[in-house]
């Protein structure tokens, strides 16, 4: 705790120790068969490391000698500058392959291999997202990870820091309009015909060491004319008369005058007798033709041949032809995009993903100069200076609900963490981890070090009751009344009351964890927890073990709303996550896709799980904050559900969770214009877009 030693830092620096222990580690770890090559290349590369790692080398050494006082640096600074020359050149082989052979090429393959699955590697856009395999390499060639499997932990590192990649959709069309004149006869423009051009573009994109958004702006080009000349031959048909001379065949008839002779009929009379009546005849006079021979003049019209020559008129069919010129202007403008990115650091994955090996700030250090030693860009401990939360600092805002803690931490001192939590804004968690570190929940034997700390939370008692009482090393004398709230107040300590019994005895369980919260939270926890946590006990390996525990006690634990503040668990297959209007629907939004639905309400909002499920993913992500990706089979169909910007995650991966469980509250975490819950389906598996399935179809959330 504050201002005091543990036995085993009075013993030996534990930089010193943790020096050794590496070198000793490396030696172990590479074996003989390494440790030769090292020999033979060593002297090279370590002045290439001493070269190119220039002032990160510094840094590092600077850092790693800061706890350490003068007469030990004599000892230390060689251990350690061999460690970190050591570690440059075994992270070097590792990251180039050069000089590797048998297991180790076939290792340094694989962390390429596996390297390269985490983006397409045949979409430009995707390749410089890459997860770079060199940092792979730094991290495996730890001497810290040697109990872990290396497979395990390259394909961990290949998973987890995968890059997500958001696309939408774009509009990159072209508009067209025509006129045509023939031989200078111009037609009208014709009307602006528009041809549609989808495009992908890349939106969004988390990487494993920062965030980049890209803004595509719209914009369109000016008309563009072309003009084509091109030539037509009309035909047509047109009737003519022409004169022609002609010789025509003709018959004439003459008359040709003769006599002959005829026969020409005359009358005369003559008598005849005719019996009237029996025996009485009587004379008649009656007319009789007679002919005679006369001379007569016949004409004869006989035919003659002739001919002559005439001149006639004609007609006929005429075909006619002309070469017409065609001038064809088009005017072409397009729809086009002016893509700006902006790129914001952020090492929250990376971080967390370090965290969960264990690994303090002299292994994260020691990973960022290997790889740089290795041409990589990286400012991970500068980030982590600036970025101390990682994640804690009273992120449940005040739970209103039952907490369950899982079976690492006694479910009998929750209440007292809790009280403590609300009164000086300390996650309870975080209490707990400092409790378990200290005594292993008061189960040490004395629960006194060898220093004089005592109790529960391990104070020195000037520092519960004052320095000013101090009598040497952080003791007090023995008549002082240290449970005693004036004595504390005249000596400016940091024991409180924790239980209201009017005492504040570090031996009270309430009162030492309500004095160890108020510490902290006088450390500035809210702020910077793991400074806060450093002041408690002078010593990153403690921060970090702090800090591991903590996380692990928060995401173990499970939490329940009070009644009336969360939503009705429903019979359907799915019910609804959060209580509060839809604020922005599923579909287009600011000319993409806005895959999926958005719920905003004021105050504290527990959001959680529509069905039942396991949770394949809760992480921090520097577009959806706070989030967590569950898996569901319903009837046999695999779905996933998406919930992002909450304040905190309340579940970890790989936990099964229940319909109706509670996840977090909403927030405003990540890239978040207000409190909302985004909220999101998939089936069947979240993948970017690709995916995405309308949540109004399946949940009843209107």
């Amino acid at each position: 705790m504050g201002l005091r030693k543990t036995p085993e830092e009075k013993q030996e620096n534990p930089l010193a120790r943790i020096a050794k222990d590496k070198l000793k580690q490396q030696a172990s770890k590479k074996g003989k068969k390494v440790a030769k090559k090292l020999a033979k290349k060593g002297a090279k590369v370590a002045a290439k490391a001493l070269k190119s790692a220039g002032v990160a080398l510094a840094k590092t050494l600077l850092s790693l000698l800061g706890a350490v006082g003068l007469p030990l640096i004599v000892i230390v600074v060689g251990i350690i500058f061999l460690v970190i020359i050591t570690s440059l050149v075994t992270s070097f082989m590792f990251g180039t392959g050069d000089g590797l052979e048998g297991s180790e090429r076939n290792l340094h393959n694989y962390i390429v291999e596996q390297a390269d699955k985490t983006v397409d590697m045949n979409s430009s856009i995707q390749r410089p997202y890459r997860v770079p395999h060199e940092l792979i390499a730094v991290v495996i060639q730890l001497d810290a990870m040697t109990r872990e499997d290396e497979k395990k932990v390259i394909n961990e590192m290949s998973d987890t820091l995968s890059p997500t990649f958001i696309e939408g959709r774009y509009n990159e069309w072209t508009e067209k309009k025509t006129q045509v004149c023939e031989d200078g006869n111009c037609k009208p423009w014709s009307d602006v015909n528009r041809t549609d051009k989808w495009v992908t573009k890349l939106d969004d994109v988390d990487f494993w060491n920062g965030h980049t958004t890209f803004i595509h702006d719209p914009y369109t080009t000016e008309w563009e004319t072309n003009t084509k000349i091109t030539y037509r031959t009309d035909t047509w048909t047109e009737t003519e008369t022409y004169q022609e001379k002609v010789i025509e065949d003709y018959i004439e008839y003459v008359e040709v005058a003769r006599y002959e002779f005829v026969d020409v009929p005359y009358t005369e009379m003559e008598y005849t007798y005719i019996e009237k009546s029996p025996g009485i005849y009587i004379w008649i006079q009656r007319p009789v033709t007679k002919y005679r021979k006369e001379k007569v003049l016949v004409i004869d019209v006989v035919p003659i041949e002739r001919s002559e020559q005439n001149i006639i008129t004609k007609t006929r069919e005429v075909e006619k032809s002309k070469v017409v010129e065609i001038k064809t202007i088009t005017k072409t403008r397009h729809q086009k995009f002016n893509t700006t990115e902006s790129r914001t650091e952020d090492y929250a994955n990376f971080d967390q993903m370090l965290n969960t090996y264990g690994l303090g700030m002299n292994d994260k250090r020691l990973i960022e100069l290997n790889y740089m030693f290795s041409n990589g860009t990286i400012a991970y401990t500068d980030w982590l200076s600036g970025n101390a939360n990682s994640g804690f600092g009273t992120d449940f805002g005040g739970f209103n609900g039952t907490i369950i803690p899982g079976n690492g931490v006694p479910a009998q001192y929750l209440e007292m963490y809790l009280a403590a939590e609300k009164k000086y804004g300390v996650d309870w968690y975080t209490l707990a981890a400092v409790h378990f570190v200290e005594t292993g929940f008061s189960t040490h034997a004395t629960m006194v070090s060898g220093v004089g700390a005592q109790s529960h939370m391990q104070f020195m008692p000037a520092t519960w009751v004052g320095w000013k009482y101090n009598i040497g090393g952080g003791l007090v004398s023995s008549s002082l009344d240290i449970t005693s709230l004036g004595v504390i107040k005249s000596g400016n300590g940091y024991g409180v009351d924790g239980d209201g019994d009017g005492k504040a005895d570090p031996w009270n369980l309430s009162d030492a964890i309500s004095t160890a919260a108020h510490y902290l939270s006088k450390n500035k926890y809210a702020t910077d927890p793991r400074g806060a946590v450093f002041q408690y006990n002078h010593a990153n390996w403690y921060v970090e073990k702090v800090m591991k525990n903590a996380q692990k006690f928060k995401t173990e634990a499970v939490y329940k709303p009070a009644d009336g503040e969360m939503p009705t668990i429903t019979d359907g297959d799915f019910m609804r996550p959060a209580a509060g209007p839809i604020s922005s629907g599923y579909g287009p939004r600011w000319g993409k896709l806005h895959a999926g639905v958005d719920i905003a309400k004021k105050g504290t909002v527990p959001i959680v799980s529509v069905a039942d499920g396991v949770v394949v993913r809760s992480y921090m992500s520097s577009s959806y904050g706070n989030c967590v990706i569950i898996r569901h089979n319903i009837r046999g169909k695999q779905f996933e559900s998406l919930y992002a910007h909450m304040t905190h995650r309340a579940v970890r991966d790989g936990q099964q969770v229940s319909k109706g469980q509670f996840l977090g509250n909403m927030g405003n975490t990540g890239r978040s214009t207000g409190q909302h819950l985004h909220f999101g389906l998939y089936s069947p598996n979240w993948q970017q877009h690709a995916n995405s399935l309308d949540p109004l179809l399946y949940i009843p959330l209107k």
